[in-house]
């Protein structure tokens, strides 16, 4: 739609009035977004030149064409100033609007990139929105590849570009197509390229170089700010956004895998190309598929290796969340292998622990074992402390002991009932008392806090403190079972 004065006063009120975006005032008005953003900055809508412009202007055009000469690039507000420097007496606005009309404007051309079967292929990246996984909202991104020569797509959904994620992904499409293309064109995504200057040598990433050989691809990066040296995946990318995700709802993250699978198979590589006017899928089972190098049986390993210290609770982080690992590797020198779902965690090529990955931020995976097994070190550790402490008490406290095993299976409330009188009464009282009760043959804690208690209290009597004279072994009673015939 062509900009008239009617619809630019529109545009402003919207803008400056209603508080809208542009995409908002594109949407009102019928007319695209870029050029809703081409206008909004403008303070009025320009008039075409009158006849006293041009006679103004005309006057100074050898000038101006001298000027551009010297230097081509000239802005309208560079000539205005120079033109004052000899007279001119007219507003910027017209030189702007002369310059419009008599300097060509410079467009960019490109060569038509052809491809030979099998020889190449294309990747590229792009953001999907926010979808649901795992009772959380997650950004997703869609990795495309494209075959160059026949078109032919694949596509996965992923959860960001990290390494493990993306070459699991081009693994993907490597057995999708049944076969390698002898060089991969990839963007300058941090996952393959760890540096790349405008027109200067490309620095891949090592892990990315070590799995090109494996299957036996050459990678190439395109050129900083070249986007049309992909022209076919940017193209591609763009297709996926507006066929199959736009106007989609999906309720989780499988359901939108699986839909994305069946719409490649039923429409993207059967739908006649633009381009080539044949069909994806038959230009490739027909020329490309068996141009395609052979893959590599042994698929590679795709896994991100890290290194982390375990902290105080047991856990370590990983892409903003923190998994457990077992007590006993506290404080430790760990080494994670982040999978496509899994985190694996060793300590000295021994494998302690295993999660299954947690794509969203700042939450805890914990081991169900890991929490079972520290309570129980814990309790073991409580119990040994206690057994020591106990011990500590003497030999008397040691024989207590013994006797408090042959009769209960489990004597550490005994003893911590014991240990617990040494607060009231003082440690010494208590060694004398539990020397007292081993003397006397009597074993557990209420007969030690009788005897401390008895001898806490004066004596009342010349009788002095009742003294158990036999010990508590000889105390059971042997009674004969009675006669009930008798009722």
């Amino acid at each position: 739609m062509k900009m008239t004065n009617e619809l630019f006063m529109k545009l402003r009120s919207l803008r400056t009035f209603d508080g809208l975006d542009s995409k908002q005032i594109g949407q009102r008005l019928g007319i695209p977004e870029r050029t809703v953003r081409n206008w909004w900055n403008e303070d009025f809508f320009p008039v075409k030149m009158n006849r006293i412009c041009h006679k103004v202007i005309n006057e100074y055009a050898q000038k101006i064409d001298a000027l551009l000469g010297e230097t081509p690039t000239l802005t309208g507000t560079q000539l205005h100033r120079k033109l004052r420097q000899y007279g001119f007496k007219g507003s910027v606005d017209v030189v702007r609007r002369y310059l419009a009309q008599t300097r060509p404007k410079s467009r960019r051309t490109f060569l038509e990139l052809n491809f030979e079967p099998g020889e190449a292929m294309q990747i590229d990246f792009g953001d999907c929105g926010l979808i649901q996984y795992q009772g959380q909202r997650i950004q997703l991104k869609v990795l495309a590849m494209v075959l160059c020569h026949s078109r032919m797509l694949y596509a996965e959904l992923i959860p960001s570009e990290k390494q493990e994620f993306t070459m699991a992904g081009i693994a993907n499409g490597f057995e999708f197509f049944g076969g390698v293309p002898r060089k991969l064109i990839v963007d300058n995504f941090r996952g393959a390229v760890d540096s790349h200057r405008a027109y200067g040598p490309v620095v891949y990433n090592r892990e990315f170089l070590n799995f090109c050989q494996h299957y036996g691809t050459l990678p190439w990066a395109c050129n900083v700010y070249q986007a049309q040296e992909k022209g076919r995946i940017e193209r591609g990318v763009g297709y996926i956004k507006k066929s199959f995700f736009n106007g989609s709802k999906f309720t989780s993250l499988d359901e939108a895998k699986h839909a994305l699978q069946i719409w490649l198979s039923e429409v993207a590589n059967v739908r006649i190309h633009g381009t080539t006017r044949k069909q994806p899928l038959e230009l490739f089972n027909n020329a490309e598929k068996a141009a395609l190098l052979p893959l590599n049986e042994n698929r590679y390993d795709c896994a991100r290796v890290l290194n982390r210290t375990v902290d105080s609770m047991c856990r370590i982080s990983c892409d903003g969340n923190r998994y457990s690992v077992p007590e006993k590797y506290a404080y430790k020198d760990v080494t994670v292998r982040m999978t496509e779902k899994k985190v694996l965690i060793y300590h000295e090529d021994k494998l302690v622990a295993v999660h299954l990955r947690d794509y969203s931020k700042g939450n805890a995976v914990v081991d169900p074992a890991h929490v079972k097994m520290m309570l129980l070190e814990r309790k073991t550790a409580a119990r040994q402390n206690l057994k020591s402490d106990f011990l500590a008490l003497g030999a008397s406290a040691a024989t207590m002991l013994e006797h408090l095993n042959q009769r209960l299976d489990a004597p550490d409330i005994q003893m911590k009932k014991i240990l617990l009188l040494a607060d009231k009464y003082g440690r010494d009282k208590l060694v004398a008392a539990l020397e007292t009760a081993v003397e006397n043959q009597v074993f557990g804690a209420d007969y030690v806090e009788i005897i401390l208690w008895q001898k806490s209290k004066p004596v009342d009597n010349a009788l002095g403190h009742l003294h158990v004279t036999r010990g508590a072994d000889n105390l059971d009673i042997e009674v004969a079972d009675p006669n009930l015939d008798i009722y």
